[in-house]
């Protein structure tokens, strides 16, 4: 049993390696791109946008396909789709081309994600918080590596930006012979009661719409500072390679945040109070950016202890709410479903704010307003008369 959860474990851990690169690692070559394939930074938000949209849209389909096949074969299947479309990045072309490959990539994300969440759920069932934590960790880890590593191998291979892109496919060949034996090796300790029909979507649940709201403004605010946050250094009048390394600091800030949550959910179970906490993180890297000449360091590490915060609560709480696996995947695929459309329209916004204006300081103005929101919807999700997740605190480690 402990070679079995060795091995669950570790495919947990190199699936969620596999779930940022192809996002993130365009954010530290996007000058390059822009220059090379003519695009304007509205055109450019796309490579951001397309993403999100396409988890949004292809979560609604997670729990129809888990049903009708093994969830196990399933992720490794889309795992294997993110994989080739990240090693298409090499042949690179055209902006369409590129755009294509991150339509891919995106599909891939959002049929994993929320299988991701019903697997924590069967594997995991007494330690669901930690594995959460493990899993926001290493989707992180992944992510600040493709962020710190992308220019370096750009540099390395003759100023290509195509091959620091493409390399990243190299996770999904790691990762695929060990969900294949996972999908040889299910656990079979814990049989759940065969379903005869795909749980539906929790369409006419409020709470559900609520948390689906939430889950949106948080990804909205995160992939914008997520994909512009170099681009508002560079206009303050620092480098590039300087601006690369911010946005590397934020990714590596997110760290303790995720690592910690379950010790800090024990220490103050409240979800309220770490929405707000994290929320105003967030807020306080962007007035830094905006109202200040302190170092942009700040700023990042600031931005990303909110934001790594913020979204492991927002894979935590469709995984409080429900009480199965398949019933976790739907959950999941909601909110990622419609919050991941909604996260979407922020990148594109920016992109357009500063074609309009010339200047990222009215973006941060509107980002910093979203950053409120956030608190007043988690506020409202988290009143104890109308919501479980906050009764639903004790996790064992």
């Amino acid at each position: 049993m402990t070679s079995r959860y060795t091995l669950f474990l570790c495919a947990l851990i190199l699936a969620a390696f596999n779930l940022r690169p192809g996002i993130t690692s365009i954010s530290p070559v996007l000058q390059g791109i822009t220059r090379d394939l003519g695009m304007s930074s509205t055109s450019a938000s796309l490579l951001t946008s397309i993403p999100l949209l396409c988890i949004g849209f292809c979560s609604l389909f997670a729990g129809r396909l888990a049903h009708r096949y093994q969830s196990e074969k399933i992720i490794t299947l889309f795992i294997g789709c993110i994989g080739i479309a990240t090693f298409l990045r090499f042949f690179t072309n055209s902006p369409w081309y590129l755009l294509l490959t991150s339509l891919l990539i995106g599909a891939g994300i959002g049929i994993v994600s929320p299988l991701i969440s019903g697997f924590i759920k069967r594997y995991f069932p007494t330690s669901v918080a930690p594995m959460i934590g493990v899993y926001s960790t290493s989707m992180v880890v992944g992510a600040s590596i493709s962020i710190g590593m992308t220019t370096p191998l750009q540099h390395w291979f003759h100023d290509s930006w195509k091959i620091g892109l493409g390399f990243w496919c190299v996770l999904a060949l790691i990762a695929i012979p060990l969900w294949y034996t996972v999908i040889r090796h299910p656990y079979t300790a814990k049989q759940e009661t065969v379903q005869t029909q795909p749980a539906s979507l929790p369409l006419q649940n409020k709470q559900a719409w609520l948390l689906t709201s939430f889950v949106g403004i948080v990804i909205l605010l995160f992939y914008c500072f997520t994909a512009w946050l170099p681009a508002i250094v560079e206009e303050k009048g620092y480098a590039a390679s300087y601006a690369g390394m911010i946005g590397t600091i934020s990714m590596i800030a997110q760290l303790p945040a995720t690592l910690l949550l379950p010790v800090l959910l024990r220490v103050i179970p409240g979800r309220r109070f770490w929405i707000t906490f994290f929320t105003l993180s967030e807020i306080a890297g962007l007035a830094v950016l905006c109202f200040t000449d302190i170092t942009p360091i700040v700023a990042s590490v600031c931005l990303g202890i909110g934001g790594g915060g913020l979204v492991s609560l927002t894979l935590l709480l469709p995984i409080d709410k429900t009480n199965s696996a398949m019933e976790a995947s739907t959950w999941s695929a909601m909110t990622q479903a419609i919050g991941y459309m909604i996260g979407a329209i922020g990148p594109i916004v920016i992109g357009l704010l500063y074609d309009y204006t010339g200047s990222f300081v009215p973006t941060l103005y509107l980002l910093i307003a979203v950053g409120f929101v956030v608190i007043v919807l988690g506020w409202k999700l988290t009143q104890p008369e109308s919501s479980q997740l906050e009764e639903q605190t004790v996790y064992q480690t």
